[in-house]
């Protein structure tokens, strides 16, 4: 979580700044950047594998998407200012 630790730093000494990490965010720790006051998350590559890609495995990247959205919904409701 020391991306996320970071995030909360920054947020805490900066709260002007709307951060949306992109790199490190993964399917299993987006939630924490949320909860650590970033103001959205980015991914890609952890959400659609190149492998999971070329194998047209869809249920593998619906599967993927919705573990992301849980782990995000869990971080509960943003609470900075938008």
């Amino acid at each position: 979580a020391g991306a996320a630790n970071w995030v909360k730093a920054v947020s805490a000494a900066l709260p002007m700044l709307k951060i949306n990490p992109t790199s490190g965010v993964d399917l299993d720790n987006a939630g924490n950047f949320l909860q650590n006051g970033a103001f959205g998350v980015g991914l890609v590559a952890p959400l659609f594998p190149p492998d999971v890609v070329a194998a047209k495995n869809w249920d593998q990247i619906q599967a993927n998407a919705e573990k992301v959205i849980g782990n995000v919904k869990s971080a509960g409701p943003y609470k900075g200012k938008i």
